[in-house]
């Protein structure tokens, strides 16, 4: 995995979470993204872009991750965002429509979440939380009942990879009842009826934010 990230403190506690987390992950940081287009890896699995909030605008994140999907086309890459709460769900349009895979907002993506994220888009996938895709829609006002919780949201990133609720139980430590119960809470706040519309559903929420797969 290739680490962007320019704040030493953040660069050095994300590569220590991976390390000890997964210690066969091998973590290249760098300070600035021209730093990792000069090296050119052809290894790398998956690309971590982390700019700051206070230093970026939305035309900056697009172009950013532009570069970086342009340089790397057949890397995934995942935009970490400690923007402001407001300024998320135009940062995530920016950061997926500019190539990215991945959208994590550090304020609010617990560590599992942010694990999720990475391993759904390692293996094909593309992660944005629920929340923020139904913020984007005009045509409904969500309110904190259609928000997911974050335990919801690590459910539902296992749930889009189809894997079975025993599987996603042992992977995020909980029991099978509580995978059950976040997984009909998460139909009844998306309207669907079964796994398979569930999924359905949060591929449209892409879709209709123009966002795409």
């Amino acid at each position: 995995i290739a680490l962007i990230d320019y704040y030493r403190l953040t660069q050095e506690c994300l590569t220590k979470v991976f390390d000890d987390m997964h210690p066969g992950i091998s973590i290249s940081s760098f300070l600035t993204v021209k730093d990792c287009i000069a090296e050119a890896r052809s290894d790398l699995d998956l690309i971590i872009y982390h700019p700051h909030g206070t230093e970026i605008s939305e035309m900056t994140i697009m172009q950013t991750s532009a570069a970086i999907c342009q340089a790397f086309p057949t890397i995934p890459v995942i935009i970490f965002s400690d923007a402001d709460v407001v300024q998320q769900s135009k940062f995530m349009r920016a950061a997926l429509k500019s190539g990215a895979r991945g959208f994590v907002p550090t304020q609010t993506a617990s560590l599992a979440i942010t694990l999720a994220a990475i391993h759904f888009v390692k293996a094909g996938g593309t992660f944005a939380p629920v929340d923020l895709l139904l913020t984007t829609r005009p045509d409904r006002s969500p309110g904190r009942q259609n928000r997911l919780t974050s335990r919801q949201v690590a459910v539902l990133s296992h749930l889009q990879q189809g894997k079975a609720n025993k599987i996603i139980a042992y992977e995020l430590g909980m029991s099978e009842s509580t995978v059950k119960v976040h997984i009909r809470t998460i139909m009844q706040k998306l309207k669907a009826t079964n796994r398979t519309q569930v999924a359905y559903k949060v591929s449209n929420l892409f879709a209709s934010n123009d966002i795409g797969l």
